[in-house]
C-alpha cells in the first residue's frame, strides 16, 4: 500500500505544481485550450486566460496594438486606449481561442490564437476596425487578407492610431 500512496502523492503534487506554476509545466506546454476565462489584460493584444485550472498567456494572433508603459516598454499613443478596450470587451469573460498556424506559440512562450468574444465577434478584427491595432505584415496567418483590408479601411477613415500616424 505504501507504493500506491507514493504514486498518488506524486500525481497530486505534480498536478498542483502545474496549476501553481501558472500552467508552465510539461502538460501546459502541450495543452492548447479552445476556451477560457480572461483573468488579466496585459495590453491590447495580450491577456491571461484560465482554462481547466491552468493559466495561459495568450497573444492575439494577427494583430499588434500600441504598447502601454511597462518595465521593458515605453507607452505609445493609443496604447492605453487599446488596452482599456480589450479589458472592456474580454476581462472577466469566457472567450474562445482558435489556433491557425503551425507555430502556436511566440518566442516569449505565449499562445498565439484568435480570440472570439462571448457575443461571437473576433477581438482582433474589432480592434483593427476601430484603429486600435494594426495587422501583422510579416507573419503568415489565415485571416491576413481580411485583417489587411480592415486596416486599410481604418487608415482611410483615419481612426485611432491612423489619426496620428501615416504608415505606408
Amino acid at each position: 500500500m505504501t507504493v500506491w500512496k507514493s504514486v498518488i502523492r506524486v500525481v497530486v503534487f505534480s498536478s498542483v505544481s502545474i496549476v501553481l506554476a501558472g500552467g508552465h509545466g510539461a502538460f501546459a506546454g502541450q495543452y492548447h485550450p479552445t476556451s477560457g476565462m480572461v483573468t488579466y489584460v496585459f495590453d491590447g493584444d495580450t491577456m491571461k486566460v484560465e482554462s481547466g485550472g491552468i493559466f495561459f498567456k495568450v497573444r492575439v494572433l494577427g494583430i499588434d496594438t500600441p504598447e502601454v508603459s511597462g518595465p521593458y516598454t515605453r507607452a505609445e499613443p493609443f496604447g492605453r486606449m487599446a488596452s482599456e478596450r480589450t479589458k472592456a470587451l474580454a476581462l472577466g469573460k469566457r472567450v474562445g481561442l482558435e489556433y491557425d498556424s503551425k507555430k502556436q506559440k511566440d518566442k516569449h512562450g505565449r499562445l498565439l490564437a484568435y480570440v472570439t468574444l462571448p457575443d461571437g465577434r473576433d477581438l482582433g478584427r474589432l480592434l483593427i476596425s476601430e484603429g486600435l491595432a494594426e495587422a501583422f505584415h510579416s507573419t503568415r496567418y489565415g485571416r491576413k487578407t481580411l485583417y489587411h483590408n480592415l486596416e486599410s479601411q481604418a487608415r482611410k477613415a483615419r481612426l485611432g492610431i491612423w489619426s496620428v500616424f501615416r504608415k505606408k
